[in-house]
């Protein structure tokens, strides 16, 4: 048995601050995990000491170190920012921890980091560490009130534990029952994200884009191969002169070429899917081509001249959105046309020579010859390829011949406009993981691809890939999915089956999660009580009648010792036998066995006995006893 005075309380302390900067820390730059693990380490260290005005030499250290935060975060006020001067405070009250004020202090900073965690992070993982350093809290504050020394046993911790989870159930019928209202305030500007792909493309742009493993998208499964997955997100359709690539506004085009681009009806192509998006912090919508948006909870508009979707604020919770795959047709009027073949004044000589040497009598021929060239065997993928100067298209083309994906893509779509042909590189994301587990992909930063398409007449916006023509043993130096079944395996122990197997189900525990119950809005609540007040069943006993149960089971097992179990198994025998053997409710012990008949007497004898000895001696009885008296 573990007795634990109220003063040293060293471990718990030290224990949420561990928990607490870890859930902090988890999203931060570099810059401020090095910092924080300075100020970690010195107040570690002054912990120890005991000097005169120890409290104002905090001060003002924690207001230096959250004015060096405040140049970190080039002086704006940012959620990051926030939750950096929290852990700040925390680590500073850490050094303090010498009486009881500060040790309640302490505890409340530590509760509130766990609500802002339990805000900022929706995964199932930030939950479970939230929930954990409350209940950590709960148990430093008890402890930091007790006068005397206390016997701390699993016992113990397992009794009160269970009085506080016995609660849970309550919470989880009044999260399906009560209204709830969608708050969007933000005292301070979001943080920026690195995800997504940048505002205009330069040869190499996506090299720093494309080494994350940050998660982007979920794509709820529905039988989708992968060469379907081009998930579009930003259009580049404008070449600057200094060859670099930028996304045209919707609004300009509409505005300029409104009658040179007509929708026409289309077909339903009887399709369905639904992407969950991580709070990444930017407007886009990862969608793929041909889809129309049928449900989706933030406000969303439609760019129909490039076929993506951008919401009207930022992405800062988990959202899940809805599409249907609907065939539209659309035609390109002369004067839009014209606008995706133009090119700088200062295109390469000799991209212009090859293109007028290389032209066939049909668009398609060309294109073909394009990705031929790029599939001879002389080019290679690289995501570090050899540095050179500018956006220098023909040096790419003829000299050095490798590169990332944006550099085939604003190949050839140069190359398809030297000869005259519309043409526009699309970004997004391709491929993604498909977790077999839960039958779901999964779509990380590291995933950013960049592809062609070009128009033909007679059919319209034409998806062709580049990328995907580089022969297999010429692919070097990658992270992407794109390459998927060309990829080096390592033979490293931590990458083997069985881990990535542990992987899928907890990224499969997070999906579910997100799916069933982030994604549970005001619509769903309204269906929840239909479905109730109709007398579905099924979803009563899963919903209502489980989580009562679940309550029942929490509150038997924190009243669970041996008195309980004796008194619950003397109702049990007595059960409809009280009037039979006129037992009175006064009766005790012993005048209860003595009205028994002979052949009770005889079964129950040693019940009765253990009974007796366990409510009237000083002699403890263990379950494990009290479970051999009974059987």
């Amino acid at each position: 048995m573990l007795k634990i005075k109220n003063y040293n309380l060293s471990v718990f302390t030290f224990l949420l601050l561990i928990l607490c900067t870890f859930s902090l820390s988890a999203d931060l730059t570099l810059n401020n995990k090095l910092f924080w693990f300075v100020v970690f380490i010195f107040n570690i260290l002054f912990f120890q000491i005991n000097i005169k005005l120890k409290s104002l030499i905090l001060g003002i250290i924690a207001i230096g170190a959250i004015y060096i935060q405040l140049i970190f975060n080039q002086y704006v006020f940012s959620e990051e920012f926030f939750l950096n001067c929290l852990a700040i405070l925390l680590i500073m009250k850490f050094s303090e921890l010498k009486n009881k004020d500060n040790k309640l202090s302490f505890s409340l900073i530590c509760l509130i980091i766990s609500v802002a965690s339990l805000i900022k992070g929706q995964d199932i993982l930030s939950t479970l560490l939230s929930f954990t350093i409350v209940i950590l809290v709960i148990i430093n504050m008890y402890l930091i009130q007790q006068k005397e020394l206390l016997d701390f046993n699993l016992k113990n911790v397992f009794k009160y534990l269970g009085f506080g989870l016995s609660i849970f159930p309550f919470i989880i019928i009044f999260y399906l029952v009560f209204p709830r209202a969608e708050i969007n305030f933000r005292l301070f500007n979001p943080a920026s994200s690195s995800l997504g792909i940048p505002d205009s493309i330069n040869l190499g742009s996506f090299s720093e884009f494309s080494n994350s493993d940050e998660d982007v998208f979920t794509l709820i499964n529905n039988n989708f191969k992968k060469e379907e997955l081009y998930f579009r997100v930003k259009i580049f359709d404008y070449m600057e002169e200094d060859k670099s690539w930028r996304p045209s506004s919707s609004y300009y085009l509409f505005d300029k070429y409104k009658s040179s681009f007509k929708v026409k009806d289309g077909r339903d192509l009887n399709q369905t899917y639904q992407i969950i998006l991580e709070p990444f912090k930017k407007k886009w919508i990862p969608s793929l081509k041909n889809s129309k948006l049928i449900s989706n909870n933030i406000e969303i508009s439609e760019d129909y001249f490039n076929q993506i979707y951008v919401s009207r604020d930022l992405i800062d919770r988990k959202k899940q959105i809805s599409f249907k795959r609907y065939k539209t047709n659309y035609y390109l009027g002369e004067d839009l046309k014209d606008y995706y073949t133009k090119t700088p004044s200062n295109i390469s000589n000799r991209l212009q020579k090859w293109v007028l040497n290389n032209n066939t009598s049909t668009p398609t021929e060309f294109l073909d010859k394009v990705y031929k060239k790029f599939s001879d065997g002389s080019y290679y993928y690289n995501l570090s390829p050899q540095n050179f100067s500018g956006n220098n298209y023909e040096n790419f083309f003829f000299d050095l011949k490798e590169g990332y994906c944006e550099y085939y893509a604003g190949t050839f779509v140069l190359l398809a406009r030297l000869a005259n042909i519309p043409s526009r590189i699309v970004t997004g994301y391709y491929g993604g993981e498909l977790n077999d587990v839960g039958d779901f992909y999964k779509f990380k930063q590291k995933d950013t691809h960049a592809w062609a398409e070009v128009w033909l007449d007679d059919k319209g916006w034409v998806r062709i890939d580049p990328t995907s023509a580089i022969p297999d043993n010429n692919v070097r130096n990658t992270l992407n999915n794109i390459f998927s079944n060309k990829q080096f395996v390592s033979n490293s122990f931590f990458s083997s089956n069985f881990f990535k197997k542990i992987s899928y189900y907890f990224n499969y525990a997070d999906f579910v999660w997100t799916q069933h119950l982030l994604s549970y809005d005001d619509n769903e609540r309204k269906n929840f009580i239909k479905e109730l007040l109709n007398l579905n069943f099924s979803k009563i006993y899963i919903w209502i009648f489980i989580p009562l149960f679940l309550f029942l089971i929490f509150k038997l097992l924190f009243n669970l010792n041996s008195k309980n179990i004796m008194r619950f198994y003397l109702y049990l025998i007595l059960f409809g036998k009280r009037k039979k053997f006129k037992i009175l409710k006064s009766d005790t012990i012993q005048q209860i066995y003595l009205k028994l008949p002979e052949i009770q007497k005889s079964k129950h004898y040693k019940f009765f006995k253990a009974f007796e000895i366990n409510k009237y001696s000083s002699t403890n009885f263990s379950i494990v006893k009290t479970l051999k008296s009974i059987f």
